[in-house]
């Protein structure tokens, strides 16, 4: 079924069979989720192996989407639907049993049980329905009324174990119980099957529990049913009714991509600024009042928006290889079906042919378009179509959610308190609602319209919109005439600090950190704020952003301007490095927190913020915003009841990576004051690293690693931040122990000692060096370009074109923090090895061929570039970092001076050696020519 031909197949026999919900086993979908097409909707239930193995789906026409309730997918052998019908709900589990050989026998117990977890979260006076290929054979013979008398065959082993779990569950076998000929019987043909030798069975069976057995008003195969399967469909008429669930009414939203189209865009434009510029001469004439302007402004930007884009029709274009030809050819392949096996043969090579041949025209159509894109070197437009044409086409995803105590959430409204239950847990927080402020004279200046003008002109678009359904796209269609209303907006809200009540209301989405989150604290929550609230954040970020920076230390490399991972991995990567050499331990800790965003208290961040000097203005606004703020948890587009949010900065503001940034730094201001542990350079000590709440703390011995985590964890503590000790590692970087360590303990427990970990997404090892990490970015890099690889490897696509996708998507993925990276010879032969074999699969060379790589080279023409790359990007590093102040850190670890002595031997290839070996020149005159930029584009030009 994961082959468009196949789903296309379905879908088609679906609609002749007149089928409403249709089961499907052995999907070989890969993992769980969605998928929506034109007519249908399918559920899906899967594993993530490369073989596409087993897998469940139920399909069902697109008018029964209102009646589902829920969609519980458990394995790749047993899902849930549960549809909302009258008198009761209708509960359909799908299952697909392992199949016959002794092999699989030992997955039949965990098969049924599986089965029956589900059904014991169901009520027994609904109508369940079990249904699916069960690999057994119950044949004839009534079962006291759980088997009818019209079976096939003789009963198996499988059997047996079918009807008592029938019997434990009082399911009845529908198609057992209607009196029809056997080729409306057997569900399965075997491979081994000719007219000479019949190999019919049946093994597939749609089970109802005995309450509903007379709702079944007839169940029956049709063999002339095809989908070139090896099984027959079970059609069963049920009469029952199906209930709608009646949503509630939902605002039309503002399709914004509409305003790609250059006319709709410019009769929005009109329209916006025509009605905006009434209501600014309005308002003009009244006295100040926030709530009515605003509410005034929503109404007329919300209103004209979808006026006029409603009104606005944009043809889709119909991407999809099928054609009318290959399903005149499907017709004729299921009439020959038990007719004529040749023919019918023949017909199905026919049909593989002409998709291979129309699926080809339509991947040539697709690379015409991104040679095009590329020829206007529209690149952004041609990396989105490269992702439309190789993304995913379903929405794969966990469906499960349990509660606290681990039982599954079935309803939505059972989703819905979960959430809530979590979230007002999460965020609960008994904070002061008397906090000091500063003196009220201290006001900031009035909001400029240059200011608004900024703002609205740096806020990103395409991003979801908050409650008051603004998107930032229609406000950038503003003149700048009519942006006095929003100027006088801001102000009244700036000097009276009354913030509207659609700003302190936000919509929680919930995304998971792993594959397969079950649990809502496998999630995290963002937020969806108002857009225009944004753009008013953006103006005092902007104000504040000064005053903060200056109080953060330079050990804290997130979230600040100019600096990124690759500056914490250098700064970490180099000193740990230069240390090393000079025979020195280093005992390092890899801090995890707890939520860390979710737990700010607000009383503390306002005086913090209070004591390092904000305006009155700027600091009311603040407090007023986080002090009222709500929210709701969207689930399945349906909304959660208001929830208090009394701690925490939101995911999603524009303010929080810099509050975060500021009441972290006030934790360590105060864990690390007056210590004297941590490396030393130059009389400095460098004690922590930071990538926002990221956090390394390092030191020369045990006593003070062990002093430095426990006054971390008692400050943090006292700030609402809770170190998370199964997460947190501890590891030992030197060349050698003279005695046992003995364990690091806090709070009564031991943290674990590790002799590699995970740090901003590369992994560091108590060897201090790049092998592994090397190794692992190979391996990531060559899976990127398997994911990509019908594209990359598509004759229909230039050559040029594919190696630029490749230098995109693959290199890209291999190259992440190359700048800290140190190489050996044997790893700048494993980069270059692998830049050959992507050139190499890109060509479709087999090593069998015997071509050199040479020869490879002229074939793609080019010369190998990555490992040039790397000597550039580390070359053009060390001159950024050297000609900015503000990596003052990082120039003290590269040139500071380490205590310790140098043992004896050749010395261990080091990150400035790998630049004086490449560029022939010594470490002072690196450090000269890194200076100035014009030396270093001469440096790099004789690399090529």
């Amino acid at each position: 079924m994961y082959t468009c031909l196949k789903y296309k197949n379905i879908m088609q026999e679906m609609k002749r069979l007149n089928i409403d919900i249709l089961g499907i086993s052995e999907s070989r979908l890969k993992g769980t989720g969605i998928e929506v097409s034109d007519d249908t909707l399918t559920y899906y239930s899967g594993n993530n192996d490369s073989e596409h193995s087993n897998g469940v789906a139920i399909m069902i026409k697109k008018h029964l989407k209102s009646s589902v309730i829920n969609f519980y997918p458990v394995s790749d052998r047993v899902m849930l639907l549960q549809l909302k019908a009258q008198p009761v709900n209708i509960n359909i589990v799908q299952v697909y049993a392992p199949t016959g050989s002794k092999t699989h026998d030992s997955l039949i117990d965990p098969f049924y049980e599986e089965i029956r977890q589900v059904l014991s979260k169901l009520r027994a006076h609904e109508c369940n329905i079990v249904m699916g290929d069960f690999n057994a054979k119950i044949g004839e013979g009534v079962v006291n009324g759980i088997v009818g008398g019209f079976g096939l065959g003789d009963r198996n082993d499988r059997g047996d174990r079918l009807v008592q779990f029938c019997q434990e569950h009082n399911f009845v076998v529908t198609n057992t119980f209607f009196k029809l000929p056997p080729r409306r019987l057997y569900t399965w043909t075997s491979p081994a099957h000719t007219p000479e030798h019949i190999v019919r069975n049946q093994i597939d069976f749609i089970l109802v529990n005995q309450r509903f057995k007379n709702s079944i008003k007839s169940a029956k195969t049709y063999p002339g049913a095809d989908i070139n399967s090896d099984h027959n469909p079970i059609i069963a008429t049920m009469s029952i009714k199906l209930k709608k669930l009646i949503a509630p009414a939902k605002r039309p939203r503002i399709d914004v991509t509409k305003l790609r189209h250059e006319d709709a865009r410019l009769k929005l434009h009109a329209a916006l600024n025509h009605k905006v510029n009434e209501l600014q001469q309005q308002e003009m004439n009244l006295p100040m009042e926030p709530k009515r302007t605003w509410d005034n402004f929503k109404t007329v930007m919300v209103n004209t928006a979808t006026e006029v884009l409603s009104g606005i029709q944009i043809m889709k274009k119909k991407e999809d290889w099928m054609t009318d030809d290959i399903f005149m050819l499907i017709k004729e392949r299921r009439e020959l079906k038990n007719v004529d096996i040749q023919k019918y043969k023949a017909v199905h090579k026919e049909i593989v042919n002409r998709c291979k041949d129309a699926k080809d025209k339509w991947a040539n159509d697709q690379c015409q378009e991104i040679e095009k894109l590329q020829e206007k070197h529209d690149y952004f437009n041609m990396y989105k179509k490269i992702k439309e044409i190789t993304g995913k086409k379903r929405s794969n995803v966990s469906l499960t959610l349990l509660d606290e105590d681990g039982n599954v959430a079935m309803s939505i409204e059972e989703k819905l308190k979960t959430w809530e239950r979590y979230v007002k847990q999460l965020f609960s927080d008994t904070r002061s609602h008397q906090v000091l402020m500063n003196n009220k004279e201290n006001v900031g200046p009035e909001i400029t319209k240059a200011e608004v003008i900024h703002a609205i002109k740096s806020s990103k678009s395409g991003k979801s919109v908050g409650p008051d359904e603004i998107p930032s796209e229609i406000l950038k269609l503003l003149t700048e005439e009519n942006l006095s209303i929003i100027v006088r907006l801001f102000n009244d809200i700036y000097n009276t600090g009354v913030i509207p009540e659609d700003w302190l209301h936000s919509t929680f989405v919930t995304l998971p950190k792993t594959n397969n989150a079950k649990k809502c604290n496998a999630y995290r929550t963002i937020s969806l704020m108002s857009h225009v609230l944004k753009v008013f954040l953006k103006i005092i970020h902007n104000r504040i952003y000064k005053m903060v920076e200056e109080n953060i230390s330079n050990t804290q490399f997130g979230f600040r301007n100019g600096f990124g991972t690759r500056d914490a991995l250098f700064g970490y990567q180099v000193l740990l490095q230069r240390c090393w050499d000079m025979n020195q331990s280093v005992y390092v800790c890899f801090i995890d927190y707890e939520k860390a965003f979710d737990r700010v208290q607000h009383d503390k961040l306002i005086n913090i913020l209070r004591d390092i000097g904000l305006d009155h203005s700027d600091l009311t606004i603040i407090k007023n915003l986080y002090w009222h703020q709500k929210a709701r948890v969207r689930v399945d587009q349906v909304l959660t009841d208001d929830i208090d949010i009394e701690r925490g900065v939101r995911q999603g503001c524009i303010l929080s990576p810099l509050l975060f940034n500021i009441y972290a730094e006030a934790i360590f201001a105060e864990a690390l004051e007056d210590t004297d542990g941590g490396v030393v350079v130059n009389g400095l000590p460098i004690n922590n690293l930071r990538y926002a709440d990221d956090t390394i703390l390092l030191a020369s011995g045990f006593e003070d690693l062990q002093g430095l985590l426990r006054r971390v964890d008692n400050i943090s503590a006292n700030y609402g931040l809770s170190i998370n000790l199964i997460k947190t590692k501890v590891m030992i970087v030197g060349k050698s122990l003279s005695s046992p360590i003995p364990d690091l303990v806090v709070r009564n427990q031991t943290v674990q000692r590790v002799h590699s970990n995970k740090y901003l997404g590369c992994i560091v090892n108590d060897q201090n060096n790049h092998s592994v990490e090397i190794k692992c970015r190979i391996e990531q890099a060559r899976s990127a370009f398997m994911k990509l690889s019908h594209m990359l490897c598509n004759r229909s696509l230039k050559i040029s074109t594919r190696v630029r996708l490749a230098r995109c998507y693959v290199f890209s993925v291999l190259l992440y923090g190359v700048e800290a990276w140190t190489l050996t010879e044997n790893m700048c032969k494993r980069l270059e090895a692998f830049e050959m074999w992507v050139y190499r699969r890109i060509l479709r060379i087999s090593w069998t061929d015997r071509i050199s790589n040479v020869k490879v080279l002229q074939m793609v023409n080019k010369k190998a570039e990555v490992l040039n790359t790397v000597k550039r990007r580390k070359l053009q590093y060390l001159g950024h970092i050297m000609r900015n102040d503000k990596y003052i850190l990082l120039q003290l670890i590269m040139q500071g001076k380490i205590q310790g002595r140098r043992t004896p031997g050749r010395r261990r290839t080091s990150w400035l050696k790998n630049l004086r070996t490449w560029f022939n020149l010594s470490t002072r005159s690196l450090f000269r020519a890194a200076v100035s930029k014009v030396k270093i584009a001469l440096m790099i030009a004789d690399l090529r």
